[in-house]
């Protein structure tokens, strides 16, 4: 059985579905060409076709649910090398039967349920521990680094609470910043920003450093409790000391 190797985008993927639909009877593998691996004279590499993606994305709506399109979107996120396996495989697997399949032992099916709950679950840490902090400019600024890529779906949480304010998420580990000019969202890529913060930020960062650390009672911490609330990895970007 072939590889069928695409851009990595996600009408990338709904291109590949298309493809290799005649092929739905067996196990496909889908690759992103992102990865280093060795091609074989029978692999297919698979040129991004939005007519053919969109195509895709009406027939799951219609024939599963918008539900399901939804929960493709969110498995998409996943770190997971073989995300786009399990999705292609169960989408396949869905069509053929019910979307309820999702709820199923059925090998792919569970590897989808289960990649969404994560993707969704870390969404919900960076609601609670994601701070911003002042520019120079007024700017709310916050970097995150997160396993998944759930930048795009903590938008309109913030669009909706900040209201009218400017703001910037960098995405550390993806090199990607979503920001919001007050009303609309611009996504583009770099390196590493320039930040210069404010002199008020300076100042009530280091007044909340100080008040976190006068309020700690050493004898009381508990880094195994900390940590079952808030893993250790979202601690970095956090004003207040951990631990």
């Amino acid at each position: 059985m072939p590889n069928y190797y695409y851009d990595g985008s996600f009408d990338g993927l709904l291109t590949v579905i298309f493809k290799a639909y005649k092929n739905r009877k067996e196990v496909i593998r889908v690759v992103a060409e992102t990865e280093q691996l060795t091609f074989r004279t029978e692999d297919i590499h698979v040129l991004t076709d939005h007519y053919e993606a969109r195509r895709v994305e009406r027939t799951i709506c219609k024939r599963l649910s918008e539900n399901f399109f939804k929960s493709i979107r969110l498995c998409f996120l996943s770190f997971e090398n073989n995300k786009d396996t399990v999705i292609a495989n169960t989408v396949y697997k869905a069509l053929d039967s019910d979307e309820k399949i999702i709820h199923s032992a059925d090998e792919h099916a569970f590897l989808m349920n289960k990649f969404v709950k994560r993707v969704l679950r870390e969404r919900h840490r960076y609601l609670g521990v994601l701070r911003f902090r002042e520019m120079k400019d007024g700017t709310l600024f916050s970097t995150i680094e997160p396993k998944n890529n759930v930048l795009p779906i903590l938008l309109s949480h913030f669009e909706k609470r900040l209201g009218k304010e400017k703001f910037a998420i960098f995405d550390k580990k993806r090199k990607m910043i979503a920001y919001y000019n007050s009303e609309k969202f611009e996504l583009f890529f770099v390196k590493t920003p320039e930040i210069e913060w404010s002199d008020e930020e300076q100042e009530y960062s280091s007044l909340w450093s100080t008040f976190h650390k006068s309020i700690s009672i050493k004898e009381r911490k508990n880094k195994k409790l900390q940590q079952s609330n808030l893993p250790k990895y979202y601690w970095k970007y956090l004003v207040e000391e951990m631990g």
